[in-house]
């Protein structure tokens, strides 16, 4: 790709930001009776839009504090000390949440220490995976940044004033600094109801296209699937013996916003998103047909099966509800 065209997408997804960023701002304003002012219309605009992806970030934080502590604790020599009982009992305890990495025998050996001779290997293999949930964390704050500083949100806030969409209200004073307080007027809240029927209604029927288009690779019958944590998750998944990830996949804990377990088995599996074979069903076979393991073959039916169990269960509920 020229650099050229690496700089028009750049002002279409700016141009794009901005418009999603006021629609934001809309709807935090139209929640909040008593006004708000631009620090706090960043913060929960952004919020708004990127919820998923804040907990993205979370996700990756709350799970690279336990990989480093799991460092931390092979770097131990002494392990009869009571700086290393400690340590070992506080990460045991954190990665019962994190099984994704109990049953990983390269970071289980970190802990137990049951052979000596690879614990290099294993810290080189615990280093690999820190560093890309580092990157993937990266990648996640990059696209979920819209204002990158406060200065960013003026021309928005300007922008909506000017059309009658938002309305200065008054002042208030925290010690030194003074903030202007805005508040969401007829128009906007017009305007919004308008926006969010149109942004389900019209974007669904006019970008309804096949997505063989621009999700398969050309050349390639494979799709793309885009997963900030895939890499990550397939290098875990690779040592996790069948009958773990078998557990895994009914593990109750909960990341995410939802369970963790599923969030591994979905990515975890050679295959693509259940969403992508919900839509092509007649992929299916072929993509079960692609996976050598037998064991893992059968692993990725029975997790298919469950998950339209779990859909068929939903539709249910909902039909019900129409009676």
């Amino acid at each position: 790709m020229s650099e050229n065209s690496d700089n028009v997408i750049e002002k279409y997804e700016e141009k794009l930001a901005r418009k999603l960023g006021e629609i934001a701002i809309l709807i935090h304003l139209a929640r909040s009776p008593e006004g708000s002012h631009a620090y706090e219309m960043r913060s929960k605009a952004s919020d708004i839009l990127f919820e998923n992806r804040r907990k993205g970030i979370e996700f990756i934080h709350n799970h690279l504090k336990v990989l480093h502590d799991v460092r931390k604790l092979s770097l131990i020599n002494e392990t009869d000390s009571t700086e290393y009982k400690y340590r070992k009992n506080s990460v045991e305890k954190d990665i019962e949440n994190c099984l994704i990495f109990k049953y990983n025998p390269h970071i289980q050996n970190l802990i137990t220490r049951e052979d000596e001779a690879t614990i290099s290997k294993d810290s080189d293999y615990i280093n690999e995976v820190i560093e890309d949930l580092e990157i993937a964390g990266r990648e996640i704050k990059k696209a979920t940044t819209i204002w990158s500083n406060i200065s960013g949100i003026y021309p928005a806030i300007d922008s909506l004033e000017r059309n009658g969409l938002i309305k200065y209200l008054r002042k208030d004073t925290d010690g030194d600094r003074i903030k202007k307080i805005y508040d969401i007027t007829n128009d906007g809240r017009a305007t919004l109801s308008k926006i969010l029927i149109s942004l389900v209604d019209f974007t669904s029927f006019v970008f309804r296209v096949d997505e063989k288009h621009f999700l398969i690779k050309r050349g390639k019958k494979q799709p793309i699937i885009f997963n900030p944590f895939g890499k990550v998750f397939r290098k875990l998944a690779e040592d996790i013996p069948p009958e773990m990830k078998k557990e895994l996949m009914f593990h109750g804990g909960k990341h995410h916003g939802r369970p963790f377990a599923r969030m591994f088995m979905e990515h975890g599996l050679p295959l693509p998103s259940f969403r992508f074979l919900i839509r092509h069903p007649n992929l299916v076979k072929k993509h079960l047909d692609t996976i050598e393991s037998e064991e893992e073959r059968n692993l990725a039916k029975e997790f298919l099966k469950t998950k339209l169990s779990e859909r068929k269960k939903e539709i249910e509920r909902m039909l019900e509800e129409l009676k």
